[in-house]
């Protein structure tokens, strides 16, 4: 069952499927700090492995070598947290979300505990900023070669988050401006809004097929290799961007499904064994893991190598996502387990547990006074785990959490939502590295 705290009455309204909490206009997906608790352990285990090697790791090595799609996972999330108001607004017909709004409650859930994990660390002398520290505070060090992995150096991907964050708002009203065209005035439908993320699912193939004929050398590495665009452009937007569509195809099919109980019906039945879809998303993982494997034995980010493995990574991610979505949430072994008290409360973290993991576990070899492939692989991970579960509590409850009431719209959020006002958003919205 989903768990819930005790100050949450239990008489929240439903709609007719069994198991989906909804307030106001909106849905809350109990799953969803589950699923966020996957990925960022994902990502931690993925470190600790390979910062033991492969000689270290043995077999473990090949297929957590590629857990960093972990990092694909928050980016579908994203899409489809932040994309399905935007729908379900036009598909009613209210006024668009303000986009001063939208780029203000971002800012509040993303920017204070990164400046701060950001400014602890660099004053511990764990991690680098050289002589441009404002490019990692602005969120732009992904565009310059010498700065794209330094750092937090995880924090790569905030800035593609926030890419994201710039550009959906501006994304939502270009739609609203072409469906306004060809659908019911107010109500545009929803096979423009379907059709705008696959317009930027194919894009996001586009851009990388682009991007893998640059090899013009962009700047001398440390280690005195030539450094190109195409290397350092796997995090820019545009190399990612179906990533985030997918999230945004399957909020509007959840869209779609709240206006049609037929289609809702049928999208829950299939959606309903999510043993089914979580072992479909581990054959996918695991066949590329085998088949091609992590990006250094196959030249990089380049060519078919980097669309498969694009493909793959998206794959996973829906296939993880689709039961958390549709389907009697209150149903099955792995809804319960996403929703469980522990778990739930690790995804509410797992935002500054994504930030601070790394360089926490770098500094466990050092303390042990062990080169990293001879420490236990178990203990680096677990090593992560704590030190970083510990700096992530005490940035939520510290800082992410209180600075929740200065969003305007809502009290404090807890590890699962509190009973909103009608009309008030109940998607929440991620906290996404």
């Amino acid at each position: 069952m989903v768990s819930r705290p005790a100050d949450i009455p239990t008489t929240l309204p439903t709609d007719p499927v069994e198991g989906t909490r909804v307030v106001g206009r909106a849905r809350y997906f109990p799953c969803f700090e589950g699923l966020r608790a996957l990925a960022a352990g994902a990502v931690v285990v993925y470190h600790g492995v390979t910062l033991a090697g492969p000689d270290a790791a043995g077999g473990l090595y090949t297929p957590v070598a590629v857990l960093d799609m972990g990092v694909s996972i928050f980016f579908v999330i994203s899409g489809f947290l932040l994309y399905r108001p935007f729908v379900v607004a036009r598909v009613e017909g209210r006024p668009a979300i303000g986009a001063h709004r939208f780029w203000w409650r971002r800012i509040l859930r993303i920017v204070p505990a990164y400046w701060a994990a950001l400014t602890v660390l660099w004053a511990l002398g764990w991690v680098t900023v050289g002589d441009q520290p404002w490019r990692f505070y602005l969120f732009v060090q992904i565009y310059d070669p010498y700065t794209t992995l330094a750092g937090i150096v995880p924090a790569w991907s905030l800035n593609t988050e926030m890419s994201f964050y710039l550009f959906i708002p501006l994304w939502a009203f270009l739609v609203r401006r072409v469906a306004s065209r060809v659908g019911e005035p107010g109500r545009p439908t929803v096979a423009v809004e379907a059709g705008g993320a696959v317009v930027l699912f194919v894009a996001g193939y586009a851009s990388r097929a682009v991007m893998s004929g640059i090899d013009r050398v962009w700047a001398i590495g440390g280690d005195g290799q030539p450094v190109t665009m195409r290397q350092v452009s796997f995090s820019w937007l545009p190399n990612t961007v179906d990533l985030f569509a997918l999230g945004m195809l399957v909020a509007v099919l959840s869209v779609a499904a709240d206006r049609d109980p037929a289609l809702r019906a049928r999208l829950d039945r299939l959606a309903q064994p999510a043993g089914a879809w979580w072992a479909a998303a581990a054959a996918t993982w695991l066949a590329f893991a085998y088949g091609l494997g992590e990006p250094s034995l196959n030249g990089g980010y380049q060519g078919g190598y980097w669309q498969a493995r694009q493909a793959a990574f998206g794959l996973v991610a829906v296939t993880l996502l689709v039961p958390a979505v549709f389907g009697d949430q209150d149903r099955g072994v792995l809804r319960s387990g996403l929703t469980s008290r522990p778990v739930v409360w690790l995804g509410a973290v797992s935002y500054a547990l994504y930030l601070w993991h790394l360089d926490l576990l770098q500094q466990v070899p050092g303390w042990l006074d062990r080169p990293p492939a001879e420490v236990p692989i178990p203990v680096l991970v677990g090593g992560a785990f704590v030190l970083g579960t510990l700096a992530a509590a005490a940035s939520w409850h510290g800082l992410e959490k209180p600075l929740q009431a200065l969003r305007r719209d809502r009290p404090a959020l807890s590890v699962v939502p509190p009973p909103l006002a009608p009309g008030d958003p109940a998607d929440r919205e991620p906290a996404t590295p």
